[in-house]
């Protein structure tokens, strides 16, 4: 019973963030009006809201104006909602650093710009926990280099140094390099089968993180 609920408390947690960033990004008060169809503007119902399984039974379109709004939703909170649940046996400073880290990601994959500043409570309390010679030594290194492509050959985003820096004092050396390594390639990757010239990085960190995370 207890693992149903902390499965469900995470797809609520999951929901939540996803519908915050959704409002932000249509510029729509967090308060009100309630949910509603972005397509048609109709008020949802509170069986319209149930994560991954209302999508399930409407085949992924809005109940009134019958316009699909695709899988890709209801598959991101199934896969994050299980990720999450994971990192809830793991670790709370994790488990916090994969719900941040969901929202940046969110953000940045709608405007290429993120709050980084939502990230400086948990890069502290990271610091404060975690501040032994290779941790230092290794966000000095990485650091040096993220301002060296942030601030000369502006190939980075400035919000992803806080980002980096978090995911280094927050996990094992070992951990974040492989993680970042596995971050890179599939950076690489989606740049040579897509025409895009830039993309959002924050999200292949995450998956990078996500990922290396939990297989060691």
């Amino acid at each position: 019973m207890e693992n149903i609920l902390i499965l469900i408390f995470n797809s609520i947690i999951v929901s939540s963030v996803m519908c915050v960033n959704d409002r932000i990004q249509h510029n729509i008060s967090l308060l009100r009006p309630r949910s509603f169809c972005l397509m048609c503007h109709h008020l949802l119902k509170w069986y319209d809201l149930v994560p991954f399984f209302s999508a399930i039974f409407t085949f992924a379109k809005c109940r009134y104006c019958h316009k699909r709004f695709g899988w890709r939703y209801p598959a991101l909170e199934l896969t994050c909602t299980l990720f999450g649940t994971i990192l809830w046996y793991s670790s709370t400073l994790q488990w916090l650093m994969a719900v941040v880290l969901l929202f940046l990601s969110l953000e940045d994959c709608a405007s290429q710009a993120i709050h980084s500043y939502l990230i400086i409570p948990l890069l502290l309390y990271a610091i404060h926990q975690h501040h032994d010679q290779s941790h230092i030594f290794l966000a000095l290194l990485i650091g040096l280099i993220a301002c060296y492509l942030v601030y000369i050959r502006h190939a980075l985003g400035s919000g992803d140094i806080p980002v980096l820096l978090t995911l280094i004092f927050s996990t094992a050396t070992l951990t974040f390099v492989l993680g970042l390594l596995m971050a890179c390639c599939l950076a690489a990757l989606f740049l040579a089968l897509s025409s895009q010239k830039r993309l959002p990085f924050v999200p292949f960190l995450t998956v990078g993180w996500l990922l290396i995370g939990v297989l060691i």
